[in-house]
């Protein structure tokens, strides 16, 4: 076997090894936008809030389908003045009501307990939250 072909070789497998690269990064899927229609005074309960996500039906997504929400929240070190770490929390969960091919519309479905983590603010889908389907 070549040298050129053993590096390449090597470097896929340590890719794989790490979690690195192309061959094992897993597509992230997010909110790009939350619609919610005027309220007119019409009911006592305010209309619902559509949240569009860029995942649909080639991702295996179809009516009925759950969606665990999360949060990116970087943190920041203010006595190195750094960058501490980046924290994925749990935000709720999404029920889909309609599908596309490449996008879907959802409704909140259910928040996490605010006892099980970090208070996020506002207690509400954002755009740019990360959403995969719930186990």
């Amino acid at each position: 076997m070549g040298s050129l072909k053993l590096k390449k070789l090597l470097g896929i497998t340590i890719g794989i090894f790490w979690g690195i690269g192309n061959c094992a990064s897993a597509a992230e899927y997010s909110v790009y936008e939350v619609f919610r229609a005027i309220d007119l005074g019409e009911s006592d309960r305010p209309p619902p809030k559509e949240i569009f996500i860029n995942m649909g039906a080639l991702q295996g997504l179809r009516k009925g389908s759950v969606l665990d929400v999360y949060r990116k929240i970087s943190s920041f070190d203010n006595v190195t003045e750094k960058l501490a770490g980046e924290h994925v929390v749990p935000v709720g969960r999404i029920k889909v009501i309609h599908t596309d091919e490449k996008t879907a519309i959802a409704r909140m479905d259910r928040f996490v307990s605010l006892e099980q983590e970090p208070a996020l603010l506002p207690q509400s889908i954002m755009i740019g939250d990360l959403v995969r389907l719930a186990n």
